[in-house]
């Protein structure tokens, strides 16, 4: 590792979104430390559930050992289900809860646990990786769209309180990922509705992900990378 090589941690990286943003950081020269839950090939890979805060602190037990430095939070790991909104017996303690642990109640442990590190920083930054659901109420489920809601809102706060650490966050649309098993000809219509007539890939969040490292004057913005399916 070089003296000015910045250190990534991106939470939920061994698929998807996450793990497309830790390949942008790695062709930027970017270190990069991956997560997820189940086993992943990666010399820099911390199984761990992000929704308990043991395993949370066996994350930071791994950045303080091989690195003592961290520049870039990524929260991004997430879990939901799709069940319809008004189908609202379907939505189960159980699944609400973890869908708020994970969710919500990690990004905020995750920031508490890696604050002192990215103050250390010249240029600290967490990124929150919402969704769309969290602005428009639509989703997987009633639960996943509050606990979005909930993340932009906490963008906002920690922008205030961390400063100069810059805190942001980006709300994909519908991004082409397998997250969620949605029913039959639910593709269909969210691509006909919207604007640019495309899913999204997951590199499409990693650009922006990308610009926001750049960028040194943003902090407290959620950036909604959606092809404009808002509009609809």
């Amino acid at each position: 590792m070089k003296n000015n090589q910045k250190i990534a941690l991106v939470t939920g990286s061994n698929k998807g979104i996450g793990n497309a943003i830790a390949n942008k950081f790695e062709s930027e020269n970017i270190i990069v430390i991956r997560n997820g839950t189940s086993e992943f090939n990666h010399h820099n890979y911390v199984k761990a559930d992000l929704g308990k805060k043991s395993d949370i602190l066996k994350l930071k037990d791994y950045v303080v050992k091989h690195y003592n430095k961290l520049d870039i939070l990524v929260n991004n790991a997430a879990f939901t289900e799709f069940i319809p909104h008004h189908d609202l017996d379907s939505l189960k303690d159980e699944t609400i809860d973890k869908i708020f642990a994970v969710n919500v109640k990690g990004p905020i442990i995750c920031t508490q646990i890696f604050r002192e590190l990215l103050q250390k920083s010249s240029s600290g930054l967490i990124i929150n990786i919402s969704s769309i659901a969290g602005v428009n109420g639509k989703g997987s489920n009633i639960a996943y769209c509050a606990s979005k809601a909930a993340l932009i809102n906490m963008t906002k706060s920690y922008a205030r309180a961390l400063a100069p650490i810059r805190v942001n966050s980006i709300s994909p649309g519908y991004i082409q990922t397998g997250f969620v098993q949605f029913p039959d000809g639910y593709t269909e219509k969210t691509i006909a509705d919207t604007p640019l007539k495309r899913a999204g890939k997951p590199d499409d969040i990693a650009d922006i992900a990308l610009a926001l490292l750049k960028s040194k004057f943003i902090t407290g913005e959620n950036i909604l990378v959606d092809g404009g399916l808002i509009l609809s």
